[in-house]
């Protein structure tokens, strides 16, 4: 980086070219470029994922497994390892692991930022009162005795304290919906207005 710019300082000197590309150690044409050049931060490479051919006929359907697991839970989803083991068993596939996983990689990024897209374009801002809550349902792993178990929990969101009480229930039933708030709204020592 030195080099360019004495380089530059001769040439706006007035000196030739090729006098400044001998005492450098460049070519003429290298010494012009650098002289010309107004950003001399390096390009990035760019990288290009070649499409592979041997993998090409079995695109859709590896598409089709990893469209079904958006509808299985997580854990249950295929790995790029299961999908290239799935491809030799069941179809034959004679291509390496590493083009599979390329594969399975770029394939899931284009669905996340297509999910993130969509995600975006539906969002709504929540603006909240005070004395608002906000409650809900999800699901987690528990260790019970020893033993994991999937269990559902049900949670309440308070904005303004910024509190979120929360309670384990086996179950989504609507006795679970009935009693999960009223033990929250016990907790918090009343009923919010909304």
């Amino acid at each position: 980086m030195d080099k360019i710019e004495d380089m530059r300082k001769r040439v706006r000197g007035g000196e030739p070219m090729a006098s400044i590309a001998r005492t450098v150690g460049i070519s003429e044409p290298t010494a012009r470029k650098y002289a010309r050049m107004e950003d001399l931060s390096p390009e990035p490479p760019k990288r290009r994922e070649p499409a592979s051919e041997v993998l090409a006929p079995y695109e859709a359907t590896i598409d089709a497994w990893l469209g079904d697991d958006c509808r299985n839970w997580r854990k249950q989803r295929h790995t790029a390892t299961r999908v290239y083991v799935r491809l030799r068993e069941e179809e034959g596939y004679p291509g390496s692991y590493s083009t599979v996983q390329r594969y399975v990689r770029r394939r899931r990024e284009e669905t996340a930022r297509e999910r993130d897209r969509r995600d975006a374009a539906g969002c709504l801002l929540l603006d909240w009162l005070p004395g608002e809550c906000q409650v809900d349902f999800g699901e987690a792993d528990f260790r019970v005795r020893g033993v994991t178990t999937r269990g559902k929990y049900l949670t309440a969101a308070f904005p303004h304290p910024d509190v979120g009480p929360a309670q384990v229930f086996w179950g989504e039933t609507s006795e679970c919906v009935c009693q999960g708030p009223g033990n929250v709204f016990e907790f918090a020592g009343g009923v919010p207005r909304r």
